[in-house]
Protein backbone atom coordinates (compact mmCIF):
# COMPACT_ATOMS: atom_id res chain seq x y z
CA UNK A 1 0.00 0.00 0.00
CA UNK A 2 1.00 3.60 -1.04
CA UNK A 3 1.92 5.86 1.98
CA UNK A 4 1.93 8.91 -0.64
CA UNK A 5 -1.46 11.00 -1.51
CA UNK A 6 -1.85 11.37 -5.14
CA UNK A 7 -4.03 13.60 -6.70
CA UNK A 8 -7.94 13.19 -5.53
CA UNK A 9 -9.68 10.39 -8.20
CA UNK A 10 -12.87 9.50 -8.82
CA UNK A 11 -11.98 6.76 -6.11
CA UNK A 12 -12.56 9.24 -3.58
CA UNK A 13 -15.76 10.02 -4.27
CA UNK A 14 -17.43 6.99 -3.00
CA UNK A 15 -18.97 7.49 0.06
CA UNK A 16 -19.39 5.68 3.42
CA UNK A 17 -22.63 3.46 3.33
CA UNK A 18 -22.18 2.57 -0.21
CA UNK A 19 -23.29 -1.06 -0.98
CA UNK A 20 -20.78 -3.31 -3.24
CA UNK A 21 -21.71 -6.63 -3.51
CA UNK A 22 -22.18 -8.30 -0.63
CA UNK A 23 -20.17 -5.37 1.56
CA UNK A 24 -20.90 -2.15 3.08
CA UNK A 25 -18.57 0.96 3.04
CA UNK A 26 -17.69 2.36 6.74
CA UNK A 27 -14.91 4.10 5.97
CA UNK A 28 -11.54 5.32 3.83
CA UNK A 29 -8.47 4.05 4.97
CA UNK A 30 -6.19 6.66 4.84
CA UNK A 31 -2.85 4.61 4.95
CA UNK A 32 -3.91 2.98 1.63
CA UNK A 33 -4.30 6.15 -0.44
CA UNK A 34 -1.80 4.08 -3.12
CA UNK A 35 -2.11 5.54 -7.27
CA UNK A 36 -3.73 2.01 -8.12
CA UNK A 37 -5.74 1.76 -6.01
CA UNK A 38 -8.37 2.82 -2.94
CA UNK A 39 -8.83 0.72 0.10
CA UNK A 40 -11.52 0.92 2.23
CA UNK A 41 -13.00 -0.59 5.75
CA UNK A 42 -16.07 -2.61 4.69
CA UNK A 43 -18.33 -4.20 6.85
CA UNK A 44 -19.84 -7.82 5.82
CA UNK A 45 -23.80 -7.93 5.19
CA UNK A 46 -25.50 -9.83 7.73
CA UNK A 47 -27.34 -12.35 5.19
CA UNK A 48 -23.50 -12.65 3.91
CA UNK A 49 -21.56 -13.06 6.74
CA UNK A 50 -20.25 -16.47 7.18
CA UNK A 51 -18.10 -18.88 9.84
CA UNK A 52 -14.35 -18.45 9.89
CA UNK A 53 -14.70 -14.59 8.28
CA UNK A 54 -14.43 -11.23 10.03
CA UNK A 55 -17.15 -9.22 10.17
CA UNK A 56 -14.83 -6.39 8.77
CA UNK A 57 -12.66 -6.58 5.71
CA UNK A 58 -10.44 -3.80 4.23
CA UNK A 59 -11.85 -3.59 0.23
CA UNK A 60 -9.33 -2.64 -2.17
CA UNK A 61 -10.70 -0.89 -5.25
CA UNK A 62 -8.94 -0.03 -8.06
CA UNK A 63 -8.52 2.34 -10.37
CA UNK A 64 -10.21 2.44 -13.90
CA UNK A 65 -7.30 2.54 -15.50
CA UNK A 66 -5.85 -0.29 -13.26
CA UNK A 67 -8.36 -3.10 -13.51
CA UNK A 68 -6.11 -5.39 -14.61
CA UNK A 69 -3.81 -5.45 -12.38
CA UNK A 70 -5.83 -5.61 -9.61
CA UNK A 71 -7.29 -8.56 -10.84
CA UNK A 72 -3.84 -10.50 -11.27
CA UNK A 73 -2.99 -9.32 -7.54
CA UNK A 74 -6.07 -11.38 -6.26
CA UNK A 75 -5.19 -14.04 -8.07
CA UNK A 76 -1.57 -14.28 -6.57
CA UNK A 77 -2.88 -13.54 -2.86
CA UNK A 78 -5.25 -16.29 -3.21
CA UNK A 79 -1.89 -18.47 -3.92
CA UNK A 80 -0.61 -17.74 -0.46
CA UNK A 81 -1.35 -18.90 2.98
CA UNK A 82 1.41 -17.42 5.08
CA UNK A 83 1.44 -15.58 8.73
CA UNK A 84 3.83 -12.66 7.14
CA UNK A 85 1.82 -12.14 3.94
CA UNK A 86 -1.60 -10.58 3.94
CA UNK A 87 -4.89 -12.93 3.37
CA UNK A 88 -7.30 -12.64 0.94
CA UNK A 89 -11.21 -13.74 1.20
CA UNK A 90 -13.29 -15.03 -0.84
CA UNK A 91 -16.22 -12.80 -1.89
CA UNK A 92 -19.30 -14.70 -0.35
CA UNK A 93 -22.67 -15.20 -2.40
CA UNK A 94 -20.67 -17.24 -5.39
CA UNK A 95 -20.89 -20.92 -6.15
CA UNK A 96 -17.44 -21.44 -6.23
CA UNK A 97 -14.14 -19.26 -4.86
CA UNK A 98 -14.19 -16.23 -6.40
CA UNK A 99 -11.32 -13.56 -4.92
CA UNK A 100 -12.22 -11.15 -7.60
CA UNK A 101 -15.41 -9.32 -8.75
CA UNK A 102 -16.53 -5.94 -10.64
CA UNK A 103 -19.26 -4.19 -9.00
CA UNK A 104 -21.32 -0.73 -9.99
CA UNK A 105 -19.83 1.93 -8.14
CA UNK A 106 -20.44 5.72 -8.12
CA UNK A 107 -17.57 6.32 -10.71
CA UNK A 108 -18.61 3.13 -13.21
CA UNK A 109 -17.51 0.02 -13.07
CA UNK A 110 -14.47 -1.16 -10.80
CA UNK A 111 -12.82 -4.41 -10.08
CA UNK A 112 -12.42 -4.92 -6.06
CA UNK A 113 -11.38 -7.58 -3.49
CA UNK A 114 -11.64 -7.91 0.04
CA UNK A 115 -8.61 -8.91 2.17
CA UNK A 116 -7.68 -8.98 5.98
CA UNK A 117 -7.99 -5.23 7.90
CA UNK A 118 -4.42 -4.47 9.22
CA UNK A 119 -5.08 -1.34 11.55
CA UNK A 120 -1.61 -1.59 13.48
CA UNK A 121 0.07 0.89 11.97
CA UNK A 122 3.41 0.51 9.24
CA UNK A 123 7.17 0.03 9.78
CA UNK A 124 7.19 3.22 7.94
CA UNK A 125 5.01 5.08 10.84
CA UNK A 126 7.55 3.13 13.20
CA UNK A 127 10.26 4.44 11.53
CA UNK A 128 9.05 8.23 11.59
CA UNK A 129 7.39 8.00 15.10
CA UNK A 130 8.43 10.01 17.88
CA UNK A 131 10.46 8.86 20.60
CA UNK A 132 10.51 9.91 24.86
CA UNK A 133 14.21 10.68 24.24
CA UNK A 134 13.80 13.45 21.73
CA UNK A 135 15.65 14.01 18.87
CA UNK A 136 18.95 12.30 20.44
CA UNK A 137 18.21 9.26 18.00
CA UNK A 138 17.11 11.43 15.49
CA UNK A 139 18.32 11.22 11.94
CA UNK A 140 18.83 13.94 9.43
CA UNK A 141 15.78 12.46 7.47
CA UNK A 142 13.35 12.23 10.64
CA UNK A 143 13.57 8.68 11.11
CA UNK A 144 14.79 6.68 14.43
CA UNK A 145 16.40 3.79 13.70
CA UNK A 146 14.98 0.50 15.18
CA UNK A 147 16.63 -1.71 18.26
CA UNK A 148 18.86 -4.84 17.33
CA UNK A 149 16.10 -7.23 18.63
CA UNK A 150 13.53 -5.40 16.29
CA UNK A 151 15.43 -5.35 13.06
CA UNK A 152 16.66 -9.06 13.70
CA UNK A 153 12.79 -10.45 14.27
CA UNK A 154 10.89 -8.25 11.30
CA UNK A 155 14.28 -9.00 8.87
CA UNK A 156 13.58 -13.05 9.58
CA UNK A 157 9.92 -12.25 8.96
CA UNK A 158 9.95 -11.11 5.72
CA UNK A 159 12.32 -13.21 4.46
CA UNK A 160 10.26 -15.85 5.54
CA UNK A 161 7.46 -14.32 3.18
CA UNK A 162 9.75 -14.18 0.49
CA UNK A 163 10.31 -17.72 0.85
CA UNK A 164 7.24 -18.54 0.37
CA UNK A 165 5.60 -16.33 -1.93
CA UNK A 166 8.83 -17.08 -4.40
CA UNK A 167 8.07 -20.68 -4.07
CA UNK A 168 4.67 -19.65 -5.27
CA UNK A 169 6.45 -18.46 -8.08
CA UNK A 170 5.85 -14.99 -7.83
CA UNK A 171 8.35 -11.82 -6.79
CA UNK A 172 6.90 -8.77 -5.30
CA UNK A 173 9.27 -6.19 -6.80
CA UNK A 174 8.01 -3.24 -4.22
CA UNK A 175 9.51 -4.44 -0.60
CA UNK A 176 9.20 -1.14 1.58
CA UNK A 177 8.16 0.19 4.55
CA UNK A 178 5.42 1.10 3.67
CA UNK A 179 4.07 -1.70 2.17
CA UNK A 180 4.84 -4.01 5.68
CA UNK A 181 2.12 -3.38 7.68
CA UNK A 182 1.51 -4.93 11.44
CA UNK A 183 -0.93 -7.48 12.63
CA UNK A 184 -2.81 -6.70 15.94
CA UNK A 185 -2.92 -9.68 18.22
CA UNK A 186 -3.77 -10.02 22.04
CA UNK A 187 -1.43 -9.57 24.87
CA UNK A 188 1.40 -8.80 22.32
CA UNK A 189 3.15 -6.68 24.95
CA UNK A 190 3.57 -10.09 27.06
CA UNK A 191 5.06 -11.94 24.27
CA UNK A 192 7.45 -10.26 22.54
CA UNK A 193 8.59 -6.82 21.66
CA UNK A 194 8.96 -7.08 18.23
CA UNK A 195 5.67 -6.91 16.27
CA UNK A 196 4.01 -9.28 13.59
CA UNK A 197 4.69 -8.01 10.41
CA UNK A 198 2.58 -8.78 7.12
CA UNK A 199 3.83 -8.32 3.97
CA UNK A 200 1.13 -6.30 1.35
CA UNK A 201 0.30 -4.60 -1.89
CA UNK A 202 1.07 -6.94 -4.90
CA UNK A 203 0.01 -4.98 -7.48
CA UNK A 204 3.32 -4.71 -9.64
CA UNK A 205 4.21 -8.81 -8.27
CA UNK A 206 5.24 -10.82 -11.62
CA UNK A 207 4.61 -14.27 -12.10
CA UNK A 208 7.91 -15.46 -12.91
CA UNK A 209 6.51 -18.13 -15.37
CA UNK A 210 4.46 -15.88 -16.49
CA UNK A 211 6.37 -12.53 -16.77
CA UNK A 212 4.51 -9.54 -17.87
CA UNK A 213 6.26 -6.00 -18.56
CA UNK A 214 6.03 -3.90 -15.43
CA UNK A 215 5.44 0.00 -15.06
CA UNK A 216 8.16 1.42 -14.12
CA UNK A 217 6.99 4.78 -12.60
CA UNK A 218 4.71 2.71 -10.47
CA UNK A 219 7.86 0.88 -8.37
CA UNK A 220 9.51 3.24 -5.33
CA UNK A 221 12.47 4.74 -6.76
CA UNK A 222 14.14 4.31 -3.25
CA UNK A 223 13.78 0.55 -2.64
CA UNK A 224 14.27 -0.91 -6.48
CA UNK A 225 16.79 -3.48 -7.48
CA UNK A 226 19.26 -2.01 -9.91
CA UNK A 227 18.06 -4.50 -12.66
CA UNK A 228 14.81 -3.50 -11.95
CA UNK A 229 15.29 0.48 -12.74
CA UNK A 230 17.31 -0.60 -15.85
CA UNK A 231 14.93 -3.29 -17.10
CA UNK A 232 13.77 -0.76 -19.74
CA UNK A 233 16.53 0.39 -20.97
CA UNK A 234 18.95 -0.74 -23.48
CA UNK A 235 20.89 -2.88 -21.15
CA UNK A 236 17.77 -5.11 -20.20
CA UNK A 237 17.97 -7.45 -16.97
CA UNK A 238 15.33 -9.65 -15.65
CA UNK A 239 14.17 -9.44 -12.72
CA UNK A 240 14.23 -12.46 -10.42
CA UNK A 241 13.68 -13.16 -6.51
CA UNK A 242 17.37 -11.55 -5.83
CA UNK A 243 15.24 -8.24 -6.40
CA UNK A 244 13.12 -8.91 -3.76
CA UNK A 245 16.41 -9.60 -1.94
CA UNK A 246 18.05 -6.02 -2.53
CA UNK A 247 14.76 -4.43 -1.98
CA UNK A 248 14.34 -6.10 1.47
CA UNK A 249 18.07 -5.31 2.12
CA UNK A 250 17.73 -1.27 1.65
CA UNK A 251 14.94 -1.83 4.20
CA UNK A 252 17.17 -3.70 6.81
CA UNK A 253 20.00 -1.20 5.91
CA UNK A 254 17.31 1.59 6.78
CA UNK A 255 16.02 0.01 10.44
CA UNK A 256 19.72 0.12 11.27
CA UNK A 257 20.54 3.81 10.83
CA UNK A 258 17.45 5.37 9.88
CA UNK A 259 18.27 6.57 6.33
CA UNK A 260 18.86 4.82 2.77
CA UNK A 261 22.11 3.47 1.69
CA UNK A 262 21.74 5.51 -1.84
CA UNK A 263 20.62 8.94 -1.92
CA UNK A 264 19.29 8.90 -5.29
CA UNK A 265 18.65 6.62 -8.38
CA UNK A 266 22.19 7.81 -10.08
CA UNK A 267 23.96 5.99 -6.62
CA UNK A 268 21.75 2.95 -7.39
CA UNK A 269 22.39 2.32 -10.74
CA UNK A 270 26.18 3.37 -10.51
CA UNK A 271 28.00 0.16 -10.49
CA UNK A 272 31.58 1.77 -8.55
CA UNK A 273 29.24 3.40 -5.49
CA UNK A 274 29.41 1.03 -2.69
CA UNK A 275 26.75 2.30 0.43
CA UNK A 276 28.59 3.31 3.44
CA UNK A 277 29.05 0.58 5.80
CA UNK A 278 26.20 0.04 8.86
CA UNK A 279 28.65 0.12 11.55
CA UNK A 280 30.53 3.83 10.41
CA UNK A 281 27.08 4.74 11.70
CA UNK A 282 25.98 2.53 14.34
CA UNK A 283 28.80 0.93 16.04
CA UNK A 284 27.02 -1.64 18.08
CA UNK A 285 25.26 -3.25 15.36
CA UNK A 286 27.18 -6.80 15.31
CA UNK A 287 29.47 -7.78 11.68
CA UNK A 288 27.80 -10.75 10.91
CA UNK A 289 24.18 -8.38 10.81
CA UNK A 290 26.53 -5.81 8.72
CA UNK A 291 27.59 -8.33 6.29
CA UNK A 292 24.88 -9.91 5.78
CA UNK A 293 22.92 -6.25 4.75
CA UNK A 294 25.70 -5.85 2.83
CA UNK A 295 25.77 -8.83 0.84
CA UNK A 296 21.94 -8.25 -0.53
CA UNK A 297 22.67 -4.74 -1.05
CA UNK A 298 24.93 -5.91 -4.38
CA UNK A 299 24.92 -4.18 -7.10
CA UNK A 300 25.59 -7.64 -9.57
CA UNK A 301 22.40 -10.50 -8.59
CA UNK A 302 24.77 -13.44 -8.67
CA UNK A 303 27.07 -11.85 -5.09
CA UNK A 304 23.62 -11.30 -3.72
CA UNK A 305 22.22 -14.18 -1.82
CA UNK A 306 20.91 -16.66 -4.10
CA UNK A 307 17.00 -16.96 -2.56
CA UNK A 308 15.50 -15.69 0.52
CA UNK A 309 15.71 -19.23 2.10
CA UNK A 310 19.88 -18.73 2.28
CA UNK A 311 19.21 -15.11 3.95
CA UNK A 312 17.31 -16.58 5.98
CA UNK A 313 19.83 -19.20 7.05
CA UNK A 314 22.92 -16.68 6.87
CA UNK A 315 20.38 -13.96 9.66
CA UNK A 316 19.68 -16.95 12.11
CA UNK A 317 23.67 -17.01 12.98
CA UNK A 318 23.29 -14.07 14.05
CA UNK A 319 22.93 -13.57 18.25
CA UNK A 320 19.32 -12.21 19.43
CA UNK A 321 20.15 -9.85 21.80
CA UNK A 322 17.49 -10.74 25.03
CA UNK A 323 13.94 -9.47 25.11
CA UNK A 324 14.04 -7.69 28.47
CA UNK A 325 11.50 -5.90 28.10
CA UNK A 326 9.15 -8.32 26.93
CA UNK A 327 10.77 -10.25 29.98
CA UNK A 328 9.82 -7.28 32.72
CA UNK A 329 6.21 -7.13 31.29
CA UNK A 330 5.70 -10.88 31.94
CA UNK A 331 7.71 -10.52 35.03
CA UNK A 332 5.37 -7.91 36.21
CA UNK A 333 1.79 -9.21 34.69
CA UNK A 334 2.72 -13.08 36.98
CA UNK A 335 3.40 -10.71 39.97
CA UNK A 336 0.31 -8.69 39.39
CA UNK A 337 -1.62 -12.09 39.07
CA UNK A 338 -0.12 -13.74 42.41
CA UNK A 339 -1.27 -10.92 44.30
CA UNK A 340 -4.34 -10.85 42.45
CA UNK A 341 -4.64 -14.69 43.36
CA UNK A 342 -4.03 -14.31 46.76
CA UNK A 343 -6.20 -11.77 47.82
CA UNK A 344 -8.75 -13.43 45.94
CA UNK A 345 -8.19 -17.01 47.96
CA UNK A 346 -8.37 -14.85 51.38
CA UNK A 347 -11.49 -13.58 50.10
CA UNK A 348 -12.73 -17.21 49.54
CA UNK A 349 -11.80 -18.24 52.42
CA UNK A 350 -13.32 -16.24 54.44
CA UNK A 351 -16.37 -16.50 51.93
CA UNK A 352 -16.46 -20.21 53.01
CA UNK A 353 -15.04 -20.41 56.75
CA UNK A 354 -15.49 -17.09 58.36
CA UNK A 355 -14.09 -16.45 61.49
CA UNK A 356 -16.14 -16.87 64.55
CA UNK A 357 -17.92 -13.62 66.26
CA UNK A 358 -15.26 -11.93 68.92
CA UNK A 359 -15.90 -12.89 72.42
CA UNK A 360 -18.24 -10.10 74.53
CA UNK A 361 -15.98 -7.68 76.37
CA UNK A 362 -17.16 -7.17 79.79
CA UNK A 363 -18.49 -3.24 79.97
CA UNK A 364 -15.91 -1.38 81.93
CA UNK A 365 -18.02 0.15 85.16
CA UNK A 366 -16.50 3.78 85.45
CA UNK A 367 -15.84 4.53 89.26
CA UNK A 368 -17.17 8.12 89.81
CA UNK A 369 -13.86 10.49 90.22
CA UNK A 370 -14.25 12.57 93.95
CA UNK A 371 -13.30 16.16 93.11
CA UNK A 372 -11.63 17.74 95.39
CA UNK A 373 -14.17 20.95 96.89
CA UNK A 374 -12.91 23.96 95.71
CA UNK A 375 -10.73 26.75 98.00
CA UNK A 376 -8.25 26.15 99.92
CA UNK A 377 -8.96 22.94 102.98
CA UNK A 378 -8.42 22.99 106.18
CA UNK A 379 -6.53 20.41 107.91
CA UNK A 380 -7.40 18.51 111.25
CA UNK A 381 -5.23 19.62 113.52
CA UNK A 382 -4.06 16.64 115.46
CA UNK A 383 -4.87 16.58 119.07
CA UNK A 384 -1.66 14.73 121.57
CA UNK A 385 -2.77 12.06 123.41
CA UNK A 386 -1.02 12.23 127.00
CA UNK A 387 1.48 9.62 128.24
CA UNK A 388 0.43 6.89 130.33
CA UNK A 389 2.47 5.63 132.79
CA UNK A 390 0.08 2.88 133.33
CA UNK A 391 1.34 -0.60 132.26
CA UNK A 392 -0.57 -1.94 129.37
CA UNK A 393 -3.14 -4.69 129.69
CA UNK A 394 -2.07 -7.65 128.36
CA UNK A 395 -4.46 -8.42 125.43
CA UNK A 396 -6.57 -11.85 125.49
CA UNK A 397 -5.63 -14.56 124.48
CA UNK A 398 -7.48 -17.15 122.47
CA UNK A 399 -7.67 -19.75 125.35
CA UNK A 400 -10.09 -18.84 127.83
CA UNK A 401 -8.92 -18.17 131.67
CA UNK A 402 -11.03 -20.39 134.23
CA UNK A 403 -13.77 -18.19 136.42
CA UNK A 404 -15.44 -18.68 139.76
CA UNK A 405 -19.05 -18.81 139.65
CA UNK A 406 -20.39 -17.73 143.42
CA UNK A 407 -22.93 -20.03 145.11
CA UNK A 408 -24.90 -20.33 148.02
CA UNK A 409 -23.59 -23.21 149.94
CA UNK A 410 -22.29 -21.80 153.53
CA UNK A 411 -18.64 -22.47 154.61
CA UNK A 412 -18.89 -25.16 157.73
CA UNK A 413 -17.77 -23.47 160.78
CA UNK A 414 -14.16 -24.26 161.89
CA UNK A 415 -13.78 -24.68 165.60
CA UNK A 416 -11.11 -23.09 167.73
CA UNK A 417 -8.83 -24.53 169.71
CA UNK A 418 -8.86 -24.08 173.47
CA UNK A 419 -6.11 -24.11 175.50
CA UNK A 420 -5.91 -27.24 177.85
CA UNK A 421 -8.22 -29.03 175.84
Amino acid sequence: MEDRAPSSTPLDSVPPGSVVGPYRIVRRLHQGRGGMARIFVAEVREKYRQPGTPKLLALKVARPDHQSALVAEADFLSRFSHPNVVRIFPIPGKNRPVYAAREQFPFGWGWYYAMELLEGGSLQRRLCRPTTMGNLFRTPTGETPLSLLEVLGLSRQLLAALAHIHECSVVNLDVKPGNVLFRRRSLKFLRSSVPLAVLSDFGISRDLRYPRAGLLGVATPEYVSPEHALELSRDHQGVDPRSDIFSLGVVMYEMLVGQLPFADVGQLIDPTFVPIPPREFRPTIPVALEGVVLRALMKEPRNRFGSATEMLAALAQVPRPPDWGALGRRTAAGLALASALVGGGYGVNRLFHPPPPPLATPALVETPTLMPPAGPVAMPTATPRPISTTTATPRPTSTMRPTSTPTNTPRPPTSTPTPGG
